[in-house]
């Protein structure tokens, strides 16, 4: 019999924001808690441990649980050792645990989008990856290079390709839009020229750039074509990677394709072209949201560092806790 005795917790940390959950050894959510974000590359590894910490500590106030048989810590930003070493030694000197596992995101989203199962998720939020697990445990990623090389598809990747467009407008290079309108809007802009200076002596936070993907969105429901075509474009971004993660691995018939994040949630044309060019590659995959969010996979993950078994039983626990926490 397997002893249920303790607590694990499970942390996800994101560019926008960093989420806490604690269970009992059973599965048995307790709390969560929250704080701002923790991408070390963004923030830095003292800035993304104080986020941490203060998710963790909203966590443990409302269920009273301060000792921990283990921790994972799924970071963005953390996929090179140097980043992950160094979240290592910081979470170790903040004493969260008795064992502290770091894992980039992506590996506790696809957790919980599966169960700890075979299949593929795709993150789409500030940044955005696809990550995959085949049946012979082979693992493989796609995107997720950052929002300088990368992260195609991502609310950054949105936003900014938002603000080209609207310059370009302005500039006359490019079809008009009311882009132009909608970001002086919402940034608070006399003028669009405005906006070299906020980006370039203030200063924008990637997470900051991401919040302009909703009136992309909100544009293209009003007949705007530009960013009608940067959704399509986007969709389509996110659905290359996950072609890209299911050819390397091999996947064939039903396979589940997960989905997590923000952007997925801004618009039906957006998934559309997701749906269909994952559709080209694996046409018998079933494409869905993620069964849990990715903090509850942070939580499997950790509860499989101390050797309980993530079966059929363990995961209806967590579902029938879940809902209550807004999870």
């Amino acid at each position: 019999m397997i002893d249920y005795e303790g607590y694990v917790l499970g942390v996800d940390g994101g560019g926008s924001q960093t989420r806490c959950v604690v269970a009992d050894l059973s599965g048995r959510l307790l709390a969560t808690g929250a704080a701002g974000p923790s991408n070390p590359l963004t923030v830095g590894v003292d800035a993304s441990g104080d986020a941490i910490s203060e998710a963790v500590e909203a966590a443990v106030r409302r269920c009273g649980v301060r000792q921990f048989r283990a921790a994972c810590l799924a970071v963005a930003g953390v996929e090179r050792p140097c980043g992950r070493e160094a979240l290592q030694r910081k979470a170790a000197a903040l004493g969260i645990a008795e064992r502290v596992l770091v894992v980039p995101d992506a590996v506790a989203a696809l957790a919980g989008a599966t169960g700890c199962g075979v299949g593929v998720v795709v993150v789409a939020g500030t940044g955005s990856i696809a990550y995959g697990v085949n049946a012979e445990g082979e693992t493989s990623r796609a995107g997720g290079w950052g929002w300088i090389l990368g992260d195609e598809g991502s609310g950054y990747d949105i936003g900014r390709r938002a603000m080209v467009a609207a310059l370009r407008a302005h500039d006359g290079r490019a079809e008009k839009t009311m882009l132009i309108d909608k970001l002086k809007a919402e940034l608070d802009l006399g003028d669009l020229s405005e906006l070299i200076d906020r980006l370039y002596v203030t200063g924008m936070k990637s997470h900051e750039v991401a919040a302009l993907a909703p009136i992309v969105a909100e544009a293209a429901e009003e007949g705007d074509e530009v960013a009608a075509h940067i959704l399509t474009e986007a969709g389509e971004e996110l659905g290359r990677a996950a072609a890209a993660v299911i050819r390397r691995l091999r996947l064939r018939g039903r396979f589940t394709v997960a989905l997590t994040g923000g952007v997925f949630q801004l618009s039906e044309q957006l998934r559309a072209a997701f749906y269909e060019t994952v559709r080209r590659a694996a046409p018998e995959c079933s494409i869905k949201p993620s069964r849990f969010e990715p903090a509850v996979g942070a939580v499997l993950l950790a509860l499989q560092e101390v050797g309980v078994e993530v079966d059929g039983a363990l995961l209806r626990r967590v579902e029938a806790r879940r809902r209550d926490f807004g999870l």
